[in-house]
């Protein structure tokens, strides 16, 4: 995969003049609404990544087979969400809707996405699974790619920063509610499906809700390049001389996903197998550790975006923050006690919550041609998120099964994880056109 995005041609670049919504940038109000949809539709899509696919996955197979199936489902999931950002972020740029060039992305995408997490809750074997969350991941990403170039559309430099973390913070903090819903409804004894369904529900409504105040961007269909498949999937190349900033934080936040991959997708059998508890009882540990990394999350996420804004720097905040998450991860590896899970959590929501704020105000920052073509830009980046997801289940059972482990070496999984999210912080002191 190359690392860059090339302009489908400088001709073609200057022939898209979308025309802007003449403002000083979005109020308050739609900034507020911005950062609630961007949450609530996380709920619905984190909850399943952090604990209800894999709780759904035990009921349909036996502990031997789990962890292949819930690789199968989320790589699959994964490879779909790659595919579908940076094409809908494309097709998001030429819409000539007359509401707006983000609005029906946002709305298609999160109904779309409510309809594959509905077939995952009443799925009766696995493969009814991997259809399900191949088609919401493909619609929730499309509705992302939107979401995320409403950031350069919307909001002015001086406040990017501070916006990126709440919406950072919010996609992570997403996972607390999710796994809250799941936690109560496990110790109630409620169905499996009312896990998926309910976080769904939540997505729905908050996507809903920020289109109804968005003021969105319009574009004249005589201003609309066509859009070539093969012109864009040839696009995404860009000459390391040309681009070389928005390559260096490609990956840099590919190696900080991958590495968070590693751990997201298997912290619930993690809990399970290395300290024997059942499915009530790690869904509860989830829930005590997501609140502590919520905290420290929230608390970086926001000191970090403000110091960042202001002493107009961004590369020292990306570093520190991937060092402290890679330490997080580290002690995930080597615990041999639950309290140990505290140190951890709590590391890797300080290193993340910064990470996010200032890595996505970075990248806006050295976007390519973010006038013309913003939300495909901003596709292409996403692949460093989507991608990662799709390698590491790929990975994960051979790091699992190495040694005496039978399939339950987390040690091994999480120490390369922590050693790929480190070497993510070196590559972003290549980038030069940033501070």
């Amino acid at each position: 995969m190359n690392l860059q995005l090339d302009q489908t041609s400088a001709a073609g670049a200057s022939s898209i003049r979308a025309r802007r919504v003449q403002n000083a940038g979005a109020g308050t109000g739609v900034l507020v609404m911005y950062v609630v949809g961007f949450f609530m539709m996380y709920i619905a899509v984190m909850t399943p990544v952090v604990s209800t696919l894999a709780v759904k996955i035990s009921t349909l197979t036996d502990d031997a087979h789990r962890v292949g199936a819930l690789s199968l489902v989320t790589g699959v999931g994964a490879f779909f969400a790659f595919v579908a950002n940076p094409i809908a972020g494309a097709l998001s740029d030429r819409t000539t809707s007359r509401y707006g060039m983000r609005k029906p992305w946002l709305l298609a995408g999160v109904i779309g996405g409510v309809v594959g997490l509905v077939i995952i809750a009443v799925a009766g074997a696995v493969w009814q699974v991997v259809i399900g969350w191949a088609l919401a991941q493909t619609a929730f990403n499309a509705a992302q790619a939107a979401f995320q170039a409403v950031l350069p559309d919307q909001v002015d430099e001086a406040r990017r920063a501070k916006v990126a973390g709440w919406v950072g913070t919010g996609q992570n903090v997403s996972a607390l509610v999710g796994i809250g819903i799941a936690t109560i409804l496990a110790g109630a004894g409620i169905a499996t499906s009312w896990m998926i369904i309910i976080p769904a529900a939540l997505g729905l409504i908050g996507v809903v809700l920020f289109a109804l105040v968005l003021r969105d961007r319009v574009l004249d269909r005589a201003d609309a390049e066509p859009f070539h498949l093969g012109r864009f999937f040839a696009g995404f190349w860009v000459s390391p001389r040309k681009f070389p900033d928005f390559g260096w934080a490609w990956l840099g936040r590919f190696l900080m996903l991958f590495g968070f991959a590693s751990y997201n997708n298997y912290q619930l059998y993690y809990l399970q197998d290395r300290f024997g508890f059942d499915t009530a009882t790690a869904l509860s540990w989830q829930l005590r550790l997501m609140i502590l990394q919520a905290i420290m999350l929230t608390i970086s996420a926001a000191l970090g975006g403000w110091l960042s804004d202001r002493l107009r720097r961004r590369k020292v905040f990306v570093v520190i923050a991937t060092v402290l998450a890679g330490a997080g991860l580290a002690v995930f590896a080597l615990a041999s006690q639950p309290s140990l899970l505290y140190v951890a959590s709590g590391l890797f929501g300080l290193g993340f919550g910064a990470y996010m704020a200032v890595d996505l105000a970075l990248v806006t920052d050295v976007l390519p041609n973010r006038e013309t073509e913003a939300a495909k830009n901003m596709g292409v980046f996403n692949i460093a998120n989507a991608l990662p997801q799709s390698l590491a289940p790929a990975v994960a059972p051979a790091l699992l099964a190495i040694g005496a482990g039978g399939g339950e070496n987390y040690t091994s999984l999480f120490l390369i994880g922590a050693v790929i999210i480190v070497i993510g912080a070196v590559s972003t002191m290549f980038i030069r056109g940033a501070r």
